[in-house]
């Protein structure tokens, strides 16, 4: 494991036993190790300020990795369909976070009609890709991609995003690579003519 990814895993094991601990001087010492987490990064970490402090903050629950849903969509022109984050201005796969009361698939569906504009229908999962591994971040995050079919686009701009475009992935710039990167989306294509599948 890298530095950072070392801390990350020993921030969860803190915040297991502050979850789990029942003995008082159990509880003292795991709150004394997530005080002095952060001052080990102080001079040696590749997470943002916003990142550590994601972190860092107290959790009441067990640390687990969170969903996240996008979808792979291609024309017939094998371009692939992307959408611009209002904020940020760069292009991602249409989807985002897992949300509770729906199943992967219906909030995959769900966040390509509200981001993308898109009805859209589901053909298999290509990939399960775990971001520690390509993309360390603040958070762990397992990344479901599932090939979808465009049924009807009717974008609008909204609070999300401010396009929805098809691109060819040798014309793509300004990728949003804590979302995907480039050799997954490579590998996604390869996985979507193939048939096969691929879990990290």
């Amino acid at each position: 494991m890298e530095f950072d990814e070392l801390i990350k895993r020993l921030n969860a094991v803190a915040d297991a036993g502050l979850f789990y601990g029942k003995d008082v001087f159990d509880i003292e010492r795991y709150h004394e190790i997530k005080a002095i987490l952060p001052q080990l990064l102080k001079h040696s970490t590749t997470l943002t300020k916003e990142e550590l402090t994601d972190l860092f903050r107290p959790n009441n629950s067990y640390p687990t990795p969170m969903i996240d849903v996008r979808a792979f969509i291609q024309n017939e022109e094998k371009e692939i369909l992307f959408v611009r984050d209002k904020m940020q201005g760069d292009w991602a796969l249409p989807g985002g976070y897992g949300e509770i009361g729906f199943t992967p698939s219906e909030n995959l569906l769900k966040e390509l009609k509200e981001e993308a504009g898109v009805s859209g229908e589901i053909e298999r999962l290509l990939a399960i890709f775990d971001t520690d591994k390509c993309q360390p971040q603040g958070k762990q995050y397992y990344k479901f991609v599932f090939k979808c079919k465009a049924l009807s686009i009717d974008f609008l701009e909204n609070s999300e995003t401010s396009e929805t475009k098809f691109i060819k992935r040798s014309e793509l710039t300004n990728l949003s690579v804590k979302r995907t990167t480039m050799s997954q989306l490579s590998l996604l294509e390869k996985l979507s003519k193939t048939g096969k599948q691929y879990i990290d």
